[in-house]
């Protein structure tokens, strides 16, 4: 495991520790042994100890606490929910800093039915939004990713994370936030200010727009947000796409592409190889794979014959009229029936599958009839109402079973926290123009990089728009073995590297590639670099994320 090579923070008084106590309440400053270790760890080879985990309840005490920040010159790493597993969690890029966490600030302020958006605070959760809408009756469906259903909706969004539906640019999606500055000013951006009446509802406003100076960045703390919500539509089905022949995935990447710029498809479409549907289903372990090498093909084989797993699955959503996802599924058949099998699921098909699949766990005939039908396992037939109700904005806890794929211990059933089960997880994320035969080459480079260092090739192919899609990989290691630990910090580092060759970036980074992530561009690190020593003159908040401390 890599631990953090910057300075450490400037010790933690005991006047200051008194003080963020007045300003927040002794129950939310943690300082004994359990806490710390909790908000020093993630499933990334990389560890920081922190000085102290503050958890502010509203604007005010956040701002309280940067002010003492300042005054004791002490680093203050802010985070929404700190479930940022793989790319850094709560860890700083010291040891000693503030671990900021906003979990408290959990209010849903508004929700508006007729112009479909909600005003939030840091700490609501896919899960708390989702329930919150549901419950309230109200028509509108959030977007959510396929993660923890306790992640940050507007954490995830300030990471520009990416969702399943037409909704799923997050950052895309906020308008009109609420912003402490590293001196503890309280500001407001987007349209107009929050006196506005469209504060919520036009991001641009008049004059330059700022609110991107607070998305992957260290200049200021969100504290609230306006988000927008889909309408819930008339008619909606998922789908699912099995690629069996791995020789015609650049067809099938190039018609997702046609679709898409002709409107047809309208989600974040997720391409998934056999790795990423193997981590879900099963564990290493499970199938006897004891070594600590990539799985021969022998191995992978095996696998995909017991579980019914394809070479590619892809999986996404229809939305609009009956008549138009009738439409569109037509528009799906022609352009990929001659590649694969299209699966699409509606409400009532997937309500009746989770009806069956209790009885037919239970009853081999059942069981039969239902793999029969559905041309695979019931492991896999298993995932089908998962994937259609993260489509609709429901977020589960089901896929993030592909955390403990390497992990040598029994995953659990409930209450999954990768970073205290000692997951070792990395994502790497480059972003890719959306050709077929240009995404084929990359992942090809990767595959035998991934294999020369000891890991299977996890690869997901995300649409982010109709022109570029995220080829975003996963090293999944085993944290409690320090050469594997060793080896996927060097394979990111290698990984890195071919990326910039080749003339990729990512499109969010893991915090061992922050300072790389922007190696090149001279003038925009020198542009920021004033940004932040105009903002931030002691470099307090969150000094080196994304490259960005307001030195030199």
């Amino acid at each position: 495991m890599t631990v953090a090579t910057a300075p450490s923070a400037p010790p933690l008084t005991a006047a200051t520790l008194a003080a963020l106590r007045a300003a927040v309440g002794d129950e939310h400053v943690l300082t004994d042994e359990a806490g710390l270790a909790a908000y020093s760890r993630c499933t990334i080879p990389w560890y920081a100890r922190c000085g102290a985990v503050v958890l502010p309840g509203s604007t005010e005490e956040v701002a309280r606490v940067v002010r003492i920040a300042n005054e004791a010159g002490l680093p203050v790493w802010p985070f929404s929910g700190g479930r940022n597993w793989g790319y850094g969690g709560t860890l700083a890029t010291e040891p000693g800093a503030i671990v900021l966490l906003l979990r408290r600030m959990n209010r849903i302020v508004q929700v508006d039915d007729t112009l479909a958006y909600a005003v939030i605070e840091p700490g609501v959760s896919y899960r708390q939004l989702s329930e919150h809408l549901r419950q309230g009756g109200h028509r509108l469906w959030p977007d959510c990713i396929d993660g923890t259903p306790d992640g940050s909706v507007i954490g995830n969004a300030l990471d520009r994370g990416i969702g399943e539906t037409p909704y799923g640019d997050h950052f895309g999606n906020l308008c009109g936030l609420e912003v402490v500055l590293p001196n503890g000013d309280v500001v407001t951006t987007g349209g107009g200010g929050a006196e506005v009446r469209t504060f919520h509802l036009h991001k641009w406003g008049v004059g330059p727009y700022v609110e991107g100076l607070f998305s992957q960045s260290n200049l200021g703390i969100v504290t609230r947000a306006g988000v927008w919500l889909m309408p819930e539509p008339e008619c909606f089905n998922s789908f699912v796409f099995e690629l069996r022949d791995d020789r015609s995935f650049e067809q099938v990447v190039d018609a997702f592409r046609t679709l898409a710029l002709q409107g047809v498809l309208t989600s974040k479409l997720h391409m998934i190889n056999d790795i990423v549907s193997m981590t879900v289903v099963t564990q290493r372990v499970r199938e006897g794979v004891t070594h600590d090498r990539a799985m021969t093909e022998d191995e992978r084989r095996a696998i995909r014959r017991k579980y019914g797993i394809a070479a590619w699955n892809c999986a996404g959503g229809l939305y609009g009229s009956a008549s138009s996802v009738a439409g569109q599924r037509r528009a799906l058949r022609r352009a990929l029936g001659r590649y694969g099998r299209l699966v699409f699921v509606s409400d009532r098909l997937a309500g009746t599958l989770e009806a069956m699949l209790p009885l037919a766990w239970r009853h081999a005939p059942v069981r039969w009839l239902v793999e029969l039908g559905a041309r695979t396992s019931l492991t896999v037939i298993n995932s089908f109402p998962h994937v259609h109700r993260i489509l609709k904005g429901i977020p589960t806890d089901y896929f993030l079973k592909h955390a403990y794929f390497r992990n040598r211990r029994e995953r659990p059933d409930a209450d999954v926290d990768p970073a205290r089960d000692r997951c070792g997880l990395l994502w790497f994320a480059p972003i890719l123009p959306n050709v077929g035969s240009e995404v084929r080459a990359y992942a090809d480079a990767c595959r035998v990089r991934f294999e020369r260092a000891g890991f299977d090739f996890y690869v997901a192919m995300l649409m982010m728009n109709p022109r570029s899609v995220i080829c975003l990989m996963n090293v999944n290691f085993d944290h409690d073995a320090a050469a594997e630990a060793e080896r996927a910090r060097a394979l990111y580092a290698e990984l890195m590297d071919d990326m910039r060759a080749r003339g990729y970036a990512q499109y969010r980074s893991a915090l061992p590639g922050w300072p790389p992530a922007t190696e090149g561009e001279v003038a925009a690190q020198r542009l920021l670099g004033r940004v932040k020593r105009a903002l931030d003159p002691r470099g307090v908040l969150a000094p080196g994320r994304y490259g960005v401390d307001g030195r030199g």
